[in-house]
């Protein structure tokens, strides 16, 4: 028994210990990527998170509700909408950071609707969100912990170009040493990204529908932007951390990408 307990603290020893997070690097490297590209990044995320308020209004007030099928239709139509606006913008913050802070391909829109992975993106993107919601569903505290373990599986998915499921676990395993401060870098803005949605008065009037689009289109447009990029700055920091300590980070054998 003595032994093996000095063994177990000979192997705890040998460990590498896991490095702090800087969090003020996060930061800073995502206020730093905002400032260079500041009215791009204003631009595509307003136009985005625009068009999918756009689209939901006129599912609310232009379609026959007494119509399933037409109603389905429109439904299924804002969700999508919706679903590739989330990922664009993710992808492009994720490229612009790249350009800015760590010396990748010029993040031009043209070559981001080209090149995005979308079918992954889209993928990961609707894995994460009925794993939150069944976690919600549950007990709460479950889907706030995939929310948190999950949060950086878009970027990894660019970054890192991995399939959707190693991403998904490529993001738990970078998240897991760091999961509170990753709690109130990520699932904390979300949350109030969430509620503030909320908060949008039901668009059945124009002032309602001006007002609907101030707070979806404007406010949390440029909210999601703020998030996109402190998520994106984290990723990098992640994976630098993860190098750090000596672990492996490649895909089917081969090194991942810078």
């Amino acid at each position: 028994m003595a032994s093996r307990s000095r063994e177990r603290r000979h192997d705890a020893a040998r460990r590498p210990a896991t490095p702090a997070l800087p969090v003020r690097e996060v930061i800073a490297a995502a206020a730093r990527t905002g400032q260079r590209n500041l009215w791009r990044i204003i631009g595509v995320a307003v136009v985005v998170s625009m068009a999918a308020a756009l689209v939901d209004i006129a599912v609310t007030n232009l379609i026959d509700h007494t119509s399933l099928p037409l109603l389905l239709f429109g439904e299924v139509t804002a969700s999508a909408v919706s679903v590739l606006a989330a990922v664009f913008l993710s992808g492009f913050l994720c490229r612009v950071v790249g350009e800015s802070e760590h010396g990748r391909e010029d993040a031009k829109l043209g070559h981001i609707l080209r090149t995005l992975p979308w079918l992954r993106l889209i993928l990961a993107d609707l894995l994460v969100a009925l794993l939150v919601v069944a976690g919600l569903l549950v007990l709460v505290l479950p889907g706030l912990v995939a929310m948190t373990l999950f949060a950086i599986v878009g970027p990894v998915i660019e970054i890192e170009d991995r399939p959707v499921q190693a991403a998904l676990r490529r993001s738990a395993r970078l998240v897991r040493p760091y999961f509170w401060w990753v709690v109130l870098l990520a699932t904390v803005p979300l949350s109030v990204a969430g509620e503030l949605e909320d908060l949008a008065p039901e668009p059945h009037s124009v002032a309602q529908i001006l007002e609907n689009l101030a707070v979806r289109g404007i406010g949390l447009g440029l909210l999601e932007a703020v998030i996109g990029l402190v998520l994106v700055a984290l990723c990098y920091q992640l994976i630098a951390l993860d190098r750090e300590r000596g672990a492996p980070a490649s895909v089917h054998g081969q090194p991942a990408r810078p």
